[in-house]
């Protein structure tokens, strides 16, 4: 028999896109492929309805309790049941997502179905459809992540921020507590701005910045983010965003009391070093620290 027939997760790995080459190019060659090709592409185009559970559990109670069938037997009630819940379980399945997470201090790449690579900056999430993926390239982003995108096609990213849609190949995106910084690094992206009818339309070495919900363009000549190389480099930032971006990366904790986190901040910080880094930042701001003995927390003043 095929794995397909056997394999009771084989056509399941198959829609979403999780298939080694070997296992695809055999499936491929069968003869029941093209038939489940086609029932994928059809089911990609259905639209679930919403489902009251409530209600649909209330009228299935009144059926049983007040109609004048049959005095039913436990095999009977459990078909029921079974059926109940196989109603609700297949809609929650072809709606759920594919969720990557990054805790501070991690970093991760993530390949999807289409072949395209991301790779996750720390205290960052990556969400998709589980299902028929392949059929709606979006995916949602909170945090930050490195793009380098295989097939563009109908490819699109999503933040709070906005949608950026891909023309092009490689790309990063940074959308942190009310920032947002889209940078192309090869091709062509756009973005449109969430609830407004602006956008910006991006080319190698162009980057775009929302400061003040406004959009700032700018230029870059690196040839991939700062972060990937292990050091995040600041502009006149607030000393909060440089504290931020050290817990992220160390999987720190700061205490402070007294210490004004809006004084501006420029310089950088390497990701291999705590002290280091340290010394890097608040030593030329003049701010004194202590460490913790397990070094999981900085005491400011």
């Amino acid at each position: 028999m095929e794995k397909h027939e056997t394999d009771e997760t084989f056509i399941a790995r198959w829609v979403a896109g999780e298939l080694s080459e070997e296992e695809l190019s055999e499936f491929k060659k069968s003869d029941a492929y093209e038939m489940f090709y086609r029932i994928n592409a059809e089911a990609q185009k259905f639209e679930a309805p919403p489902i009251d559970k409530r209600q649909a559990l209330i009228k299935t109670k009144e059926k049983i309790t007040f109609g004048k069938a049959k005095k039913r037997s436990n095999t009977t009630w459990y078909a029921i049941a079974a059926s109940i819940a196989m109603l609700i379980g297949v809609f929650g399945l072809f709606t759920s997502n594919k969720s990557y997470q990054t805790s501070y201090g991690e970093q991760f790449a993530v390949t999807l179905p289409d072949g395209s690579k991301v790779q996750l900056n720390a205290d960052s999430e990556l969400t998709h459809k589980r299902f028929f993926w392949l059929h709606n390239k979006i995916v949602n982003l909170k945090g930050e992540a490195y793009f380098n995108v295989q097939k563009s096609d109908g490819f699109a990213v999503k933040t709070s921020h906005g949608k950026i849609s891909v023309l092009g190949t490689q790309f990063n995106i940074k959308t942190r507590e009310g920032s947002f910084e889209l940078g192309c690094f090869e091709g062509v992206v756009r973005f449109d701005k969430i609830d407004t009818s602006e956008y910006q339309v991006l080319h190698k070495n162009d980057r775009v910045v929302l400061s003040d919900d406004n959009l700032i363009t700018a230029t870059s000549t690196e040839n991939q983010p700062n972060w990937m190389k292990g050091i995040s480099i600041f502009k006149e930032a607030p000393l909060q965003e440089v504290i931020d971006e050290m817990q992220r990366q160390y999987n720190v904790r700061f205490q402070f009391t007294e210490t004004d986190m809006n004084r501006l901040f420029t310089g950088s910080f390497l990701y291999n070093n705590l002290e280091t880094a340290l010394k890097s930042t608040l030593t030329p701001m003049g701010i004194n620290y202590t460490i913790s003995e397990d070094k999981t927390t900085i005491n400011l003043p």
